[in-house]
């Protein structure tokens, strides 16, 4: 979430600690972020980096979207006036004085939301005086016609399906993905994305499909700024809930996501927001007891209509 758009902080100097490895987000954002990254893996290094890097700059409010211990002890340590964060595990009641209690397993409102409502907690201002809502992240992507002729696409004329995801929600069946595929690639150039954490959902589709000229592998191949040309320049973008989702609709791009019904894997809590978002989610009668089987519920023939639209 762009927090630093909100009106509040137009005056205020924002830096961002992020993860190692997710700088190319806050360098196609509108407008750009100041940032350092730092890894979770080798936390001691980026413990010492963390602590020089405040000394430095001398922050009077830090906020802390739920990172781990090292950062919250490292605000502590280096006197930050105003050290915010969620108030749950056993560093925030140690180490930050502006915590606040949220239970974010309830799923009553969207995640980024929930980061806001952390933010007005840290800077002491009520909601109700906050006369905005909670702003959007805009993504930027380099025009690169070079690319697209390289793989032989079209803007506008390709569609983009992204169906790997870490496993922290439910997913759509492969062979739902595959129904899909079949039926686009009829008349629509097909484009498959995904890293090699993605391999287990898209190995049968790539070998579905190994011989069809019009579903293109890109896997492993694209940058994350020819990522986002892709993304942006597709027709449209078939996504269940990860990162790709909120990175296309950022972009602008028509985004088609599938959402699990389950209470803390909620579209009401982590949708992708953007211009152009379409959700399909089953129906059942109780979040809190869900039948994995479920996803089956999602027609191929809905996702179909939306794209037939596009």
């Amino acid at each position: 979430m762009c927090v630093d758009q909100v009106s509040f902080l137009k005056d205020c100097d924002v830096q961002w600690v992020i993860s190692k490895g997710l700088g190319f987000v806050p360098d196609n954002a509108d407008p750009q972020r100041k940032y350092i990254e730092l890894s979770k893996d080798n936390w001691k290094d980026s413990l010492h980096v963390l602590r020089k890097f405040l000394r430095e700059y001398k922050p009077d409010v830090a906020v802390s979207f739920q990172a781990p211990w090292w950062v919250s002890y490292a605000l502590w340590a280096e006197n930050v006036p105003t050290r915010a964060g969620v108030k749950s595990q056993w560093h925030s009641f140690l180490f930050l004085n502006r915590g606040l209690r949220q239970r974010r397993s309830l799923a009553t409102q969207h995640e980024a939301d929930y980061n806001l409502d952390l933010l007005l907690h840290a800077f002491d201002i009520e909601e109700d005086l906050l006369q905005e809502k909670t702003p959007v992240l805009q993504l930027t992507a380099p025009e690169n016609i070079a690319l697209l002729d390289k793989h032989r696409l079209a803007i506008k004329k390709y569609i983009v399906v992204h169906p790997g995801m870490a496993g922290s929600a439910l997913n759509w069946p492969i062979p739902k993905y595959i129904e899909l595929i079949e039926e686009v690639s009829k008349t629509t150039q097909v484009v498959l994305t995904g890293t090699p954490a993605d391999e287990p959902w898209l190995k049968d589709i790539k070998e579905h499909f190994k011989s069809n000229r019009h579903v293109l592998s890109l896997q492993n191949q694209l940058k994350p700024a020819e990522l986002f040309t892709i993304l942006k320049d597709a027709k449209a973008v078939v996504v269940p809930s990860t990162g790709v989702a909120h990175m296309a609709a950022s972009l602008g791009a028509t985004v088609l996501g599938i959402y699990s019904p389950v209470r803390v894997q909620h579209p009401r809590r982590w949708a992708a927001r953007g211009k152009d978002v379409h959700i399909f989610m089953p129906e059942v009668p109780d979040i809190d007891n869900v039948d994995p089987q479920c996803m089956e519920q999602i027609k191929v023939e809905d996702l179909l209509k939306v794209l037939a639209l596009q």
